[in-house]
């Protein structure tokens, strides 16, 4: 059975991140005795990441194409990727389009064309934040077009459930759970001392944000709660890991810079061992403005680092306030301060979230997520050929 798998790009760890590193897992986890998996990417970003998941993808057996290189004005980007794509999915003659994202999402649609079964999965409670237009025909041509919608959580399940047509169509909207190879993570764990390579004192507070340089992650909130913690851990240095498009990033540079921070400031760019750096932190901070299941926090839970997080849909349902991380108001950079000192400075208590959100990963892997979809693709399938 021929599945494409369309996503933005093999960017995870660089411009890309959860969504991406999920596809790609998914891939890897399907049944290769009942499947055929090729990956399909919108784009190609030329960058140096981009080599590394390819090798592992064909290594797995998986096929790797490209639509077109990315460029920075959306709309004509999208149109190249379709042009791109349609003569090598038409090619591939897939019994099923799997899209995963908002923009892959549109391609897919186009490149289904209503003939292919077309399943698209909803990562986040918020699309097209930047293009209320888009989004608004984006939430007209999903419940109509699409033979299934999937999101990653029971968050991003009730938003998509919300849309008028959606309701007045009753198409399915199934909830399958992001998830993490959780072998792979602990694998991945090399034991580096991240201290020592950075020449940091060893008893330095290692706070971290990682992931995409964009308004979302609530990069300035973390940047101003970070300049009220240090100021009573003086000992405290903000990591984080991650890359953005256009000036963005320098955006956020020169507000570490106003806050006069910018020398405990740690800007690591793309890195592919983001794992043995969230397992060196004391805290990872996740200050978020919306998500669907965050698969960076799931990296945390798994390898033992505590959490501090925004409380907003999805991320509380991986963690639960005082049990497994803390949970503080989004855009509220004192709340977030106040629970980064606290588990600086109570060892005992982030121990005791840390463990316990170990626990709570098992829930969350990507095992159960790929049984899931093969039983989701056998019945599309069987639905089209009544």
């Amino acid at each position: 059975i021929r599945i494409v798998q369309l996503i933005p790009g093999l960017i995870v760890g660089d411009l890309g991140g959860g969504l991406e590193l999920y596809s790609i897992r998914l891939a890897q986890t399907l049944d290769p005795q009942l499947f055929h998996i090729t990956i399909a990417n919108l784009w190609r970003f030329d960058r140096p990441i981009e080599q590394y998941w390819e090798a592992e993808l064909r290594a797995s057996g998986i096929e790797v194409v490209y639509g077109a290189p990315f460029a920075q004005h959306m709309v004509h980007s999208v149109i190249k990727a379709w042009r791109g794509l349609h003569p090598q999915v038409q090619h591939l003659h897939p019994h099923i389009i799997h899209a995963h994202g908002e923009y892959a999402g549109l391609v897919g649609l186009a490149l289904a064309a209503g003939r292919t079964p077309f399943i698209r999965t909803c990562h986040t409670t918020l699309e097209f934040p930047r293009h209320l237009q888009i989004r608004k025909i984006a939430n007209l041509l999903y419940p109509a077009l699409a033979t299934v919608q999937v999101g990653v959580s029971d968050a991003v399940v009730a938003h998509l459930s919300r849309h008028p047509l959606a309701r007045i169509l009753h198409r399915p909207i199934y909830r399958i759970h992001n998830g993490i190879d959780l072998r792979r993570v602990l694998n991945q764990r090399t034991g580096k001392n991240l201290r020592q390579e950075l020449g940091l004192a060893p008893d330095t507070i290692l706070f971290g944000l990682v992931g995409r340089l964009t308004e979302q992650k609530g990069i300035p909130d973390a940047l101003e709660a970070f300049a009220l913690a240090r100021k009573r851990i003086p000992n405290a240095i903000l990591l984080i890991v991650g890359s953005g498009y256009g000036n963005k990033p320098k955006t956020f540079i020169e507000r570490a810079e106003q806050l006069r921070i910018s020398q405990y400031v740690f800007w690591l760019g793309a890195r592919p061992d983001a794992i043995d750096i969230i397992a060196n932190l004391d805290v990872l901070v996740s200050p978020s403005l919306w998500e669907g299941l965050p698969t960076v926090i799931l990296e945390a839970m798994a390898v033992g680092t505590p959490v501090v997080a925004t409380d907003i849909p999805g991320t509380r349902e991986l963690l639960q306030h005082e049990q497994t991380g803390l949970l503080v108001p989004p855009r509220k950079p004192e709340a977030l301060a106040q629970a980064m000192e606290k588990l600086a400075f109570d060892k005992t208590l982030a121990h005791g979230l840390a463990t316990a959100a170990r626990e709570q990963v098992k829930h969350f892997t990507i095992e159960p997520a790929a049984r899931q979809y093969e039983h989701l693709y056998l019945q599309v399938l069987r639905a089209n050929t009544r």
